[in-house]
């Protein structure tokens, strides 16, 4: 049998591995990574090697790249352009564990941020045990996530006193999720959703490039700094060539003590 580990690495900084993560670095024989293509995506696997380099040594470790495969636009049936994309993915990391990875070895998938929050990883190799019956095992090491990054960096916290908070997407965002709730944390967005949202009573606590040499953060009343903060979506986009953002939306018209 021959595992395959996904381990959480967190917003970049190696400093935000758990002890966990590190052991499970330790155990894997190669590590598996699909490249993005595009500007500035070279530092999404540069962030690995550094990780990998620090925790393994240079030279330790068998590494094992391939292109990862775009994604098609998803204007109409963005399940089925997902669906797709997933396929195509594991796709790929089949043929890569087939012919790298030996009996008894333990392949090692370092995902950005958490597993098991917005990120594809698990359900792309549920897709690979299935076209490959009985020969890959799944460990999932888990991470701190951007979320509670985001939330550490303005000293809050993610939902008032016995109160709840909702996870979505800009995608959801723009169909109307806030309705009903208080705060809401938006990830997968990247281009500024919540200025084309009702901006209401709505406090917002934004961060991008959360964990890296690249980090910005903003708060303040979504009314008053929305449109500049959109703005600055772009700039930084423009600038990096990518951004990883997210923010946590509270009705109030001033923020917590």
């Amino acid at each position: 049998m021959r595992t395959i580990c996904l381990i959480g690495m967190g917003p970049g900084d190696p400093e935000f591995l758990t002890a966990q993560a590190v052991e499970a670095l330790r155990a894997c024989d190669v590590f598996f990574l699909l490249e993005k293509p595009g500007r500035g995506k070279e530092f999404l696997g540069d962030a690995r090697r550094k990780i990998l380099d620090l925790h393994r040594g240079p030279g330790a470790y068998r590494i094992v790249t391939a292109e990862s495969p775009p994604r098609a636009p998803a204007q109409e049936g963005y399940l089925d352009v997902v669906a797709d994309w997933h396929a195509a993915k594991a796709e790929i990391f089949g043929k890569l564990f087939a012919e790298h990875l030996q009996d008894g070895e333990k392949g090692g998938v370092l995902v950005w941020g958490d597993p098991a929050l917005y990120d594809s990883s698990i359900a792309i190799l549920r897709r690979v045990q299935a076209h490959y019956p009985g020969e890959f095992a799944v460990e999932v090491t888990p991470a701190v996530s951007s979320l509670h990054l985001l939330a550490a960096r303005h000293a809050i916290s993610l939902h008032e006193i016995g109160g709840d908070f909702l996870v979505t997407t800009a995608r959801r965002l723009l169909s109307g999720a806030a309705k009903g709730f208080d705060s809401l944390a938006v990830m997968l967005d990247s281009n500024a959703a919540f200025a084309q949202i009702d901006p209401e009573d709505f406090y917002i606590y934004w961060g991008a490039y959360l964990g890296t040499e690249h980090e910005v953060l903003e708060s303040g009343p979504l009314k008053e700094i929305g449109p500049a903060l959109a703005e600055k979506v772009r700039l930084e986009k423009e600038r990096h060539g990518w951004i990883l953002d997210i923010y946590l939306l509270r009705r109030r018209t001033e923020p917590a003590a």
